[in-house]
Formats: structure tokens, C-alpha cells, sequence
């Protein structure tokens, strides 16, 4: 695999692990209580995942340093899946503490940290599941049916990355294959259907 997503680039000779059985799915279904949409569940049955993570780099204080950046997730591999659901707790509450954030539809904030742990925790259980495909890209889990969107989530700031995982995956590595398109809502009318969704949709942007 060549080029790259989210400022990461591939490993000199990443490859793929190859698809898992129906079996294996399952399982994984069973331990993160979900059901995969078909869509990605054929990309999981064909590819699922690759053989090293992303490379990329980052400052320590004015020193850029290499430092690796999850690809697409082994869900075989319950640490990375674990990390990829508590980045997206991680991030909503970072901006509650220093951007302001508590949405009215979230209630009366809490007056302890603690609390408001606690509420917002309540709040992601509650909410429509994320599937985390790569990176921070996030395919909505719900309805559980091929066509679901893909979306870019950092912290509070939400996008709409794919219309559903085919767009997605072309407009991230479309570019390889000469083939890009763009992922992201073209009318109002799709973009009042996503900014209906439970919980997620009022972040979108």
C-alpha cells in the first residue's frame, strides 16, 4: 500500500492481514455488542486490517518527532479497539473543559468533574454506536444496513467525511487508484437527514 490519511503515511511494505471468517465476526460482535452493517462487514470478511500502523510526526515542545498513528483497526486486538471508543470520550470531554462545551440537549451540567464524567459516559452508551475504521473515521453503526455514513470525528468537531463507506474510501484513497471522489453531502436535504442524528448529528459541521 502507498500514500497516506489524516497526515500519516503507510510503512514501506504494509500489507494486508486478510478477511476474517464469519465466525470470528461474530464474536467480535457478540464482545462489543454491535452488529456491522454489510457494507463494512464485507470489507472485514476481504481486508480487515493491515500489518503495521501509519507513520507520521509530531513537535515535543520545538523538536518534531516520528511517532506511529492507528490504520485501520484490528478488531482482533481489543487495546486498539478500546483506544479508538475512549478517544471519542476523551475528546468531547477535553472541549467541556476548555471550550465550554455542554450542548442544552446534554441537561443541566453537573457541577463536579466527576459528574459530568459520569453524565456524559451515560450519554455515549446512549447514543447511535460508532464503528472506528481508521483513524479518527467513524462509520455510524445504525440503522445496521449497508449505505451508513463515515464520519471524521476530533473532539467536538464532526464531519461528514463519506455519504456511506464506498465514498468514503474513494474519497480518501480514491487518488491511488485515480479514482477520488468526493465523500460529503451535496444537498440540504442530506444534510438535514445527518444533523437528525441522535447525539452526533448536532456536532456535525
Amino acid at each position: 500500500m502507498a500514500g497516506g490519511s489524516g497526515g500519516s503515511d503507510w510503512q514501506r511494505g504494509t500489507r494486508w492481514l486478510g478477511g476474517l471468517s464469519e465466525q470470528e465476526i461474530a464474536v467480535i460482535e457478540q464482545r462489543y455488542d454491535l452488529r456491522f452493517p454489510a457494507d463494512y462487514r464485507l470489507f472485514l470478511r476481504v481486508l480487515h486490517s493491515v500489518d503495521r500502523p501509519c507513520v507520521g510526526a509530531r513537535y515535543v515542545d520545538s523538536t518534531m518527532i516520528p511517532v506511529t498513528r492507528p490504520s485501520f483497526y484490528n478488531w482482533q486486538m481489543d487495546a486498539e479497539i478500546q483506544a479508538a471508543y475512549e478517544w471519542l470520550f476523551e475528546g468531547l470531554f477535553f472541549d467541556v473543559q476548555h471550550a465550554d462545551l455542554w450542548p442544552q440537549s446534554w441537561g443541566i451540567k453537573p457541577r463536579s468533574t466527576e459528574a459530568q464524567k459520569a453524565l456524559l459516559r451515560e450519554l455515549l452508551h446512549a447514543a447511535p454506536r460508532l464503528i472506528p475504521v481508521i483513524g479518527h473515521r467513524y462509520l455510524l453503526a445504525e440503522p445496521c444496513a449497508a449505505g451508513n455514513p463515515v464520519l471524521s470525528v476530533h473532539q467536538s468537531d464532526m464531519i461528514i467525511y463519506g455519504r456511506d463507506l464506498r465514498r468514503y474510501f474513494l474519497a480518501e484513497f480514491g487518488g491511488l487508484i485515480e479514482a477520488a471522489e468526493s465523500g460529503t453531502p451535496q444537498t440540504p436535504e442530506q444534510w438535514e437527514a445527518y444533523q437528525a442524528i441522535p447525539f452526533w448529528g448536532e456536532f456535525l459541521s
